[in-house]
């Protein structure tokens, strides 16, 4: 009996202590993924650390490309025109006040055409100005117009030539370097032959610098100055802008109509009026010879009833 007690207690004993190294497995199993996770989550944080840095690099470089590319665009090289068609009924003030507005603007007039208005003609008065005011104001210049007139039309266009004078500008300096080659060249020649050839040379690269140099000159006035050309028209009464009703419209075009057919009658009896001093002699001549006429008559009737 006492054997199968003692083989019992043995047999506990290796359980237990099977169970006690099966847990221990177990837990060290467990432990093991827990690290792997960690080291994963370690290798991803730096990952993401480093993309991070890598986007705040990028961020800190995005300043300075975008001034850069805002220099680029500020230093483009930009020909505007300007298109102006105006009508006005006080015709001279308003063309004084386009060359008084133009000098305080710091601009100049370049042309100036005014037409129309002969005694004795119907015809109303035009104006054609063409005006170089400052890249920087010529909206101001504008918004004068605008207040001070009608703006029938108005168009703007833009010319971009900044490779044209990029490309000059590196010309003329490789130019110069080629003139200052040719100048030591020139210094040390000795045979009449070379002297006349390298001056020769020089006298072409010298021609081409200066030609490229009053491009780019004209190229800045063009730039700094805007052109505006503007077409005055003098009426007697300006183009209604606004949107109208039918209503309005219909009343719009009977005053408008009343008051042409008003001018006509005026300009009818101006013209009978002017038309005096030979409608009287025509007026006696035909008078004359009616007479004349009348009298002969008279005189062949008296003669057939004598006969």
């Amino acid at each position: 009996m006492k054997k199968i007690v003692s083989l019992f207690l043995v047999f506990l004993v290796a359980t237990s202590c099977c169970l006690a190294f099966t847990g221990c497995g177990s837990k060290a199993a467990s432990k093991a993924p827990n690290l792997k996770a960690e080291t994963y989550a370690e290798d991803a944080a730096d990952d993401f650390d480093a993309t991070a840095d890598n986007e705040n690099l990028e961020m800190s470089e995005s300043p300075s490309s975008t001034k850069e590319s805002s220099t680029v665009k500020t230093n483009r090289k930009i020909i505007e025109r300007i298109n102006l068609s105006l009508q006005t009924k006080e015709f001279d003030a308003l063309v004084d006040k386009v060359n008084n507005k133009v000098l305080e603007l710091g601009g100049y007039i370049e042309a100036s055409e005014i037409d129309g208005g002969e005694i004795g003609s119907n015809t109303s008065r035009w104006a054609e100005i063409t005006a170089r005011i400052p890249s920087d104001k010529s909206g101001k210049f504008g918004d004068y117009i605008s207040k001070n007139s009608v703006v029938v039309n108005r168009a703007v266009t833009t010319e971009d030539v900044t490779l044209k004078y990029v490309d000059n500008e590196s010309r003329v300096k490789a130019l110069e370097a080629e003139k200052k080659s040719l100048e030591k060249i020139l210094e040390n020649a000795v045979s009449v032959e070379d002297i006349i050839s390298v001056r020769s040379q020089l006298t072409n690269v010298i021609y081409e610098i200066e030609s490229l140099k009053s491009q780019l000159r004209t190229y800045d006035n063009l730039i700094d100055y805007t052109t505006v050309t503007i077409n005055i028209d003098e009426v007697e009464r300006t183009e209604i802008v606004e949107k109208q009703s039918v209503w309005q419209k219909i009343g719009t075009n009977l005053k408008n109509n009343f008051g042409d057919m008003w001018r006509m009658l005026v300009a009818l009896f101006v013209f009978f009026i002017s038309a005096i001093p030979f409608i009287i002699p025509v007026g006696v001549i035909v008078f004359v010879v009616v007479f004349i006429l009348k009298i002969k008559h008279k005189s062949k009737k008296k003669n057939a009833d004598n006969k």
